[in-house]
């Protein structure tokens, strides 16, 4: 890692992560999986000084894009890895050690061929219940609706997940490229919160 608000070089670090080192400082610590250009992280950094967050993107393209906004940003509470969000949940975060997990407009992946390729799957809520916190929270959201059925279901199987109320004037759904793109061409968007 060169700085604060820059890109964790995982060769850097021995999994899983100590989040005072990674960060400089104790603190909750979120993750975002799916960080895509950084705009949710940029506003939840400068919102909440006082929580460290771990943004996650694959996509090389994106990462750079969060990169460049965060350093500009000067989101000295943030860390960016390029890697798989199942990967870093699997290797790289201590059981029980995060307080959210964000996973907001995931690819719906529509085509049936493709649907092995959707995060959201049993694997990942085993993994989330692994890594948050008693109490923690995990937020998503979509813009499809047929998705929105898939990640329904998938929560409702986990008995140690429960749905909590997450009105549409919460000042937390923090914005995201996704939700400002799909809200202006009129798409209806899902946000859901789950506690376990």
């Amino acid at each position: 890692m060169t700085g604060p608000g820059v890109a964790v070089d995982p060769i850097a670090w021995d999994p899983p992560f100590d989040w005072s080192c990674l960060f400089g400082r104790a603190g909750r610590v979120e993750v975002e999986l799916g960080s895509g250009k950084g705009m949710f992280l940029k506003e939840a950094a400068r919102r909440n000084s006082e929580t460290n967050y771990l943004g996650v993107e694959r996509a090389g393209r994106y990462y750079q894009t969060a990169l460049e906004r965060l350093t500009r940003a000067d989101a000295t509470n943030v860390r960016l890895l390029r890697a798989d969000g199942l990967g870093v949940l699997a290797r790289w975060v201590a059981p029980h050690s995060i307080s959210c997990l964000h996973v907001y407009f995931p690819d719906p992946w529509p085509k049936k061929r493709h649907h092995k390729r959707r995060i959201f799957r049993p694997a990942l809520l085993a993994l989330a219940l692994r890594a948050l916190a008693p109490a923690g929270e995990f937020r998503v959201a979509t813009d499809h609706a047929a998705y929105a059925e898939v990640i329904r279901d998938l929560f409702a199987d986990e008995s140690r997940f429960m749905p909590c109320p997450w009105g549409s004037d919460d000042a937390e759904r923090l914005p995201t490229n996704y939700a400002l793109k799909w809200e202006r061409a009129g798409r209806p968007l899902w946000w859901a919160r789950y506690h376990c």
